[in-house]
């Protein structure tokens, strides 16, 4: 995205996007009915997909990025891919919206954007994924069909739209209508099923994706989506989380976005020693090149654009490797430390925990769920699917003295923020709710399992 925003311009208009990579576990195959596999590879091989066929089905990627909007691939892993390219690994791209807000927006021609920068890198427009849902809008995503959200179309008129379409991209179409047959209407059930089918497709090693922690709404959204597009599968990939906007100008200075030759820093306060666990060398020059394809984004002098400050020595992640729950179908790999609070109510205005001592509460204001630490909201979510029902939070402590607090509904996981680590027990209560509130503690069953720093 530019500079400029978007939707979230009020919000945060002088924040952008980030990188990163990790360490690479052995492939992982993914058990696929025959049939299906085969639909999938006919159907691509008649679109002039899937160049790399083993046999009856489609080869698995090793690499997968998902990006909210096109250009976030490149941010978050473009080196990422570029190294998939030089070992001889394979690898795709998911862009879930085509970056088109509203009328003032080009939607198809960053699509365009996003795969002249690919190929530049080795890839080929039959591995990338348009999934064509709105931008701005990934965060309102709920049951009921999104309204119709205004669009420029590929002739470039402002039209209005209620369903999902692409115009590049495997297939030249968007993903649900070359599976399907026909667009999907704007909502979360039929994005989780185009991530869905696009996982089980593919089959990927590793994911690149946002972390949740990012600031724009889509990005987090990205990350919850992807997350519970994953509950089907018999086997969950590992996971790389990157972090775009976060705090004022970051990755950069506001002075000088360009500084190929510097490491990422750490995030803004207060969240400076939350620390990624996995970093990659990367062509600070190489990913300016590739910026430079997104011309409606970066403009005429790409280095002096706020992407520019994505263009460092090397890409950082924070790894991520889940485990199988018997509710929720993947959760991060629990340690000792784990945590969980189980809740059943039948109505519950607000939830209050005390960990260590400290303060927390949950809360469903005004359409959105509030975690607040005393009373500082820590983090917001909208929930565009009344009524909401709060099933579950979860803390996990990271080795950085930072704890990520999952919280999921009845739907599966709405969102996951971090705060500074608070030792001690976990109690819990509820005001004005009839129901149940339960601490358990979440026994690792293989131990945790982290990237390593290269």
């Amino acid at each position: 995205m530019s500079r400029t925003g978007a939707l979230y311009e009020s919000r945060q208009s002088s924040i952008k996007k980030t990188k990163a990579h990790a360490e690479r576990p052995r492939h992982t195959q993914v058990a696929i009915r025959p049939l299906p596999a085969l639909y999938y590879c006919l159907v691509a091989l008649v679109a002039g997909g899937c160049p790399r066929a083993i046999g009856p089905q489609c080869a698995g990627v090793d690499v997968l990025v998902v990006a909210p909007h096109p250009d976030d691939e490149v941010l978050m892993a473009g080196g990422v891919l570029a190294r998939a390219v030089r070992e001889g690994r394979r690898a795709a791209v998911v862009v879930v919206t085509s970056g088109g807000l509203s009328c003032k927006r080009d939607g198809p021609r960053r699509e365009a954007e996003t795969v002249a920068a690919l190929q530049a890198i080795g890839l080929a427009e039959a591995d990338v994924h348009f999934l064509g849902y709105p931008d701005g809008f990934l965060s309102r995503l709920g049951a009921k069909p999104l309204a119709a959200v205004e669009q420029l179309d590929a002739s470039g008129q402002c039209v209005k739209a209620a369903s999902t379409s692409a115009t590049h991209g495997a297939n030249h179409l968007d993903e649900h209508q070359a599976r399907e047959g026909a667009a999907a209407p704007f909502t979360a059930p039929a994005l989780e099923g185009d991530l869905t089918a696009l996982l089980t497709r593919l089959q990927p090693t590793d994911v690149y994706l946002p972390h949740p922690l990012d600031e724009h709404p889509d990005h987090a959204a990205t990350y919850a989506l992807v997350r519970r597009a994953l509950v089907p599968l018999e086997h969950a990939p590992t996971l790389h989380r990157a972090i775009v906007h976060l705090g004022r100008c970051w990755p950069g200075d506001c002075e000088q976005p360009y500084q190929p030759r510097a490491p990422m820093p750490p995030l803004p306060a207060p969240l400076a020693g939350y620390l990624p666990d996995e970093r990659w060398p990367v062509d600070g020059a190489a990913k300016l090149q590739w910026l430079s394809h997104y011309p409606s984004q970066v403009g005429p002098t790409p280095a002096t654009d706020w992407l520019a400050s994505f263009a460092r020595s090397e890409e950082v992640f924070f790894g991520e490797r889940l485990e199988r729950d018997p509710r929720w179908g993947w959760t991060a790999m629990a340690t000792p430390a784990t945590r969980e609070v189980a809740l059943s109510f039948e109505r519950q205005p607000r939830v209050r925990l005390t960990v260590g001592g400290e303060p927390f509460s949950l809360s469903v204001e005004a359409g959105e769920l509030l975690l607040r630490h005393g009373e500082q909201a820590v983090r917001t979510w909208p929930l565009p699917d009344e009524p909401f029902v709060l099933a579950s939070l979860r803390i996990d402590p990271q080795p950085s003295g930072f704890s990520e607090f999952g919280v999921w509904g009845s739907r599966g996981l709405v969102g996951v923020a971090v705060v500074p680590t608070v030792e001690g027990p976990v109690q819990c209560a509820a005001e004005q709710a009839v129901g149940a509130c339960m601490v358990s503690t979440r026994v690792a069953a293989t131990g945790i399992s982290r990237g390593v720093t290269r």
